[in-house]
């Protein structure tokens, strides 16, 4: 899952041309794997909902379910940022096939 979190992040700072944002993922202690809670996109001075969709439909094409029951959850590790220009190519490549992949079926 930090993969999957720190690729989903350098692909929204591409998309979104912020230089800085986080995003953070819920997921309930009885929730195993792929299945979330909930994302939350942090950026100063909000948390636009733009960009929480576009990361919720991400986290979709990466065979995620998100579902929020309502019961505890913890969160998970927000990516460090500390990545090269090829790394974030790279993960931008990867998120742009998987959503390519998810809408055509």
């Amino acid at each position: 899952m930090e993969l999957d979190i720190c690729d989903v992040t350098l692909w929204l700072i591409e998309k979104s041309r912020l230089s800085r944002l986080h995003v953070w993922v819920d997921q309930h202690y009885t929730q195993i794997g792929r299945q979330i809670a909930g994302i939350t996109i942090m950026t100063s001075p909000r948390h636009p909902a733009r960009l929480t969709e576009a990361a919720r439909e991400a986290f979709f094409a990466l065979g995620y379910t998100i579902e929020n029951t309502g019961a505890d959850t913890y969160g998970h590790q927000f990516c460090d940022g500390h990545h090269s220009r090829h790394e974030a190519i790279q993960a931008f490549a990867r998120i742009e096939g998987a959503l390519q992949r998810w809408r055509s079926e």
